[in-house]
C-alpha cells in the first residue's frame, strides 16, 4: 500500500471517528474531549510509526497549534503513531509517542510535519 494512500485512510478513518464526511465545514462536530500529553507512554497500542519530517517537529498537549509544546523533535525523529484526529478547524493531527533512553512523551503532531515510515 502506497504511503499516500495509507496517509488518506488514516485521514478518512479519522474523519470517520468523530463524525464529520458527510458533513459541511460549517456543520463540523464538536471534536471529543481535549486530550492531555502527558509525559509518559501513551496509552493504547501504536499501529505504525512515522517520522519527522521539518527540521522541528512540535509534539503538543493538544490537537491545535496554540497548545503547549511537550516536547520539540528534530528532523529524523521516530514516533510511534497511535490515532489521527481532524480538529474544529479541519487540521488534521496525530497522536504519538516519542521515546528516548530515558523518557517518554506522548502528545500530537501536525501532520504536515511527519511522513509514513516504510
Amino acid at each position: 500500500m502506497s504511503k499516500l494512500h495509507r496517509l488518506a485512510g488514516a485521514a478518512a478513518a479519522s474523519a470517520i471517528m468523530i463524525g464529520t464526511l458527510a458533513a459541511s465545514p460549517a456543520a463540523a462536530v464538536t471534536p471529543p474531549e481535549l486530550p492531555v500529553a502527558v509525559q509518559g507512554a501513551c496509552s493504547g497500542t501504536a499501529t505504525d510509526r512515522v517520522s519527522v519530517v521539518v527540521d522541528k517537529g512540535y509534539i503538543r498537549t493538544h490537537y491545535y497549534k496554540s497548545s503547549s509544546v511537550v516536547k520539540t523533535v528534530n528532523r529524523g525523529a521516530s514516533l510511534a503513531f497511535f490515532e489521527g484526529v481532524r480538529n474544529s478547524y479541519g487540521n488534521e493531527w496525530f497522536k504519538v509517542q516519542y521515546s528516548d533512553r530515558t523518557n517518554d512523551w506522548c502528545g500530537w503532531i501536525y501532520t504536515g510535519s511527519v511522513w509514513w515510515e516504510d
